[in-house]
């Protein structure tokens, strides 16, 4: 084999890898956040996502074939959701402004909160309200999955919120520039606060 079938040979078996690493995220977010993304689509509230996913450049290509194929294409996300680098800043800005208090979980150390409600609406309700916030953009995103999402935080109210925040996920629900914080664990820990 000369150094061109080589060179040839590398370049299939990288393009090979970044397939396979879009395709296996794409299963594990079909699998796991378009349900998600679908109630948010039929919850007739405005919506946007901030990312995706962050990928290499060498992977682009592949997400944006992903994008076009169902059931991707029922949601017409424009391509600038798939953003190149390394940085998922969303998750990232989560993690310096608010680090965990505990050392094999996240938990940011924030006040807990202990609500005499057992629904969520009720407990996001006296949330805001203790937080004093009035309508605004917000993050909304999961700590295990890389999407993120841009809603209004009042018509979070008005969705099923059981879904949208499910038990078998952290969830955070964060200002656009950090400066509060409501976050939901999967041991069903509510904790909240501002910087």
């Amino acid at each position: 084999m000369n150094d061109n079938d080589k060179q040839s040979s590398l370049l299939k078996k990288e393009r090979l890898f970044n397939k396979i690493a879009v395709d296996k995220q794409s299963s594990f977010l079909v699998t796991w956040w378009l349900a998600i993304a679908q109630l948010l689509k039929d919850g007739n509230c405005v919506w946007e996502l901030e990312y995706l996913d962050v990928i290499a450049d060498s992977q682009y290509e592949f997400w944006i074939e992903k994008l076009n194929q169902d059931p991707w294409s029922s949601f017409s996300f424009s391509r600038s959701v798939i953003q190149i680098g390394d940085k998922y800043w969303v998750h990232e800005m989560l993690y310096l402004k608010y680090p965990s208090m505990l050392p094999l979980r996240y938990l940011p150390d924030l006040e807990k909160f202990c609500s005499k409600s057992n629904d969520y609406i009720g407990v996001f309700k006296e949330i805001i309200a203790r937080l004093l916030l009035n309508n605004q953009a917000v993050f909304l995103f999961y700590i295990r999955m890389n999407p993120v999402i841009k809603i209004n935080l009042y018509d979070l109210l008005i969705l099923n919120l059981e879904a949208i925040l499910p038990e078998e996920e952290d969830v955070a629900i964060m200002a656009i520039d950090g400066s509060w914080l409501i976050f939901k664990s999967m041991e069903g820990e509510w904790v909240f606060g501002r910087l």
